[in-house]
């Protein structure tokens, strides 16, 4: 009797511990199935050219499973070749909501201007946006403007947009060129 008792408690541990191995093993699978679901979907936005996002993703992989291969390629390619967007500043300009927008027949570098002292005003003299244009004859272009309770960045891109320019956030300053110029460069580099 006192045989059968030890061998029921032995049976009994040896069944729970056998479900616990298999619990861990199944937690296992859906850890590596889900590992595999991230580096599916990083692989994917690499070979679509979304950088930030391939980074993002593939750098989960690469903390979960150091060696794996096709993963350390990849990012290594992406810290090699590609230089993350600095949105300090549009996110910046973008804190700053305009309440009124009011221009008429001006020029692009007077609506600078004018956008400049909204924007100086709207922020308490704590965000006054440095906007370079690039051509005597684009910041000649006339437009007329108006807006309300939009946020400085979109202020910047209407006035853009109306000027025929194309605005490019630099680290420091907002970028006005033509869009001949662009084209015409992007037509050179190819």
């Amino acid at each position: 009797m006192k045989a059968s008792l030890i061998w029921t408690r032995v049976s009994t541990v040896v069944v729970l511990v056998t479900t616990v191995f298999l619990m861990s093993a199944a937690s296992f699978v859906a850890k590596a199935e889900d590992l595999n679901a991230v580096y599916q979907q990083g692989r994917a936005a690499y070979y679509r050219g979304d950088m930030e996002t391939a980074y993002r993703l593939l750098s989960k992989v690469a903390a979960a499973n150091p060696k794996h291969t096709e993963t350390n390629n990849m990012l290594a390619y992406i810290r090699a070749n590609y230089q993350p967007k600095d949105n300090t500043l549009q996110n910046q300009y973008a804190a700053v909501t305009l309440p009124k927008v009011e221009m008429a027949d001006v020029t692009l570098t007077e609506a600078i201007e004018g956008l400049r002292a909204l924007s100086k005003n709207a922020s308490g003299g704590k965000v006054m946006p440095n906007v370079i244009v690039k051509g005597e004859e684009l910041g000649q272009r006339k437009l007329s403007l108006s807006l309300s309770n939009v946020p400085l960045t979109e202020a910047i891109n209407y006035v853009t947009q109306l000027a025929g320019a194309k605005a490019t956030y630099d680290k420091h300053a907002v970028i006005l060129t033509s869009q001949a110029d662009t084209i015409t460069t992007a037509a050179e580099t190819k």
